[in-house]
C-alpha cells in the first residue's frame, strides 16, 4: 500500500454480474492497491477498500473499477484521509 506523509483509504461497494463473480474477483485480486473485505457471490456484491496517496488517485481507482468488464456499479461509500503518523 502507500507510503509517505498521508494515509488515505476509501471504501466502495461493487455490484457484479453473479455469473461473472469469480472472474471479477480474480481481476480485483491483481490490484495491489485494493483489498476485498466482504463478498456475496449469490447477489454479486463486494465491499472493497482502496488505499492511495491522493484524492486524484482514489478517483482514478474508482474509474478503473467501474471499467472492469461485468462490474455493473462501483460506488464510493466512505473516504478517510489522515497524516501517516496518526495513531488509531
Amino acid at each position: 500500500m502507500t507510503s509517505g506523509t498521508d494515509w488515505s483509504v476509501s471504501g466502495l461497494c461493487l455490484m457484479v454480474r453473479p455469473e461473472r463473480f469469480p472472474e471479477v474477483e480474480r481481476v480485483l485480486g491483481e490490484l495491489p492497491w485494493l483489498e476485498v473485505h466482504a463478498r456475496d457471490e449469490a447477489t454479486g456484491r463486494l465491499v472493497v477498500v482502496q488505499e492511495h496517496a491522493t484524492v486524484e488517485e482514489h478517483q482514478q481507482g474508482l474509474r478503473r473499477l467501474q471499467a472492469i468488464p461485468h462490474v455493473l456499479t462501483a460506488d464510493l461509500v466512505v473516504h478517510h484521509k489522515a497524516p501517516s503518523d496518526c495513531e488509531s
